[in-house]
């Protein structure tokens, strides 16, 4: 699997790529030494808040393509997150309200399940609920007016409190489109 990075601009000595992994990675100058050391390469400045490596090399020395595949190999290479797929659709954040969406996801699944063992609400229906929960309020800045928040509290009033487990799917299910309408707007902000 190939790095995702594109190439802002390039002319003889000087290359500048945006790589999305840049936005997720701390060492910028572990890795600005780390470039810089490479024979035929001058200098190399990282601009995280763009996500971009600025190359200044010798083309003498060593070429565009080979810096490319330095580049390539060290971020392949230095992948070590769990959700790494999403790695270049969605920043941290966003990265994390998908994993406590997949767990709510999952914690509702399995409270159904249960529930067709037992009418009355047992661990993972209250599991399940305080999971949607925790998952709705940490999602976004103002909580109020995100649609989960609004649809948590309507299908509460509308379905009651015995249906809890119910309500805890209808919040999930919103929240889980609102989450990836970020991860989609995410990254047509990336190749803007």
């Amino acid at each position: 699997m190939e790095i995702n990075y594109r190439i802002a601009h390039s002319i003889p000595g000087r290359l500048r790529v945006i790589i999305p992994a840049l936005d997720h990675n701390n060492a910028y100058i572990t890795i600005e030494r780390m470039f810089s050391n490479l024979k035929g390469i001058n200098k190399v400045r990282i601009e995280p808040i763009i996500q971009s490596m600025v190359i200044e090399y010798e083309p003498e020395i060593v070429g565009r393509n080979m810096i490319l595949r330095y580049i390539s190999l060290f971020f392949r290479q230095s992948r070590f997150d769990s959700m790494d797929r999403f790695r270049f659709q969605a920043g941290s954040d966003l990265r994390k309200d998908v994993f406590r969406s997949l767990c709510t996801g999952v914690l509702i699944l399995a409270a159904y399940v249960r529930k067709g063992f037992s009418p009355r609400p047992d661990f993972f229906v209250y599991a399940a609920v305080i999971s949607t929960a925790y998952m709705v309020l940490t999602h976004g800045e103002n909580k109020f007016r995100h649609p989960d928040v609004i649809t948590g509290i309507a299908s509460m009033f509308s379905l009651g409190v015995n249906n809890l487990l119910q309500v805890a799917m209808i919040t999930w299910a919103v929240n889980a489109l609102e989450i990836f309408h970020d991860m989609r707007r995410s990254q047509r902000l990336l190749y803007i």
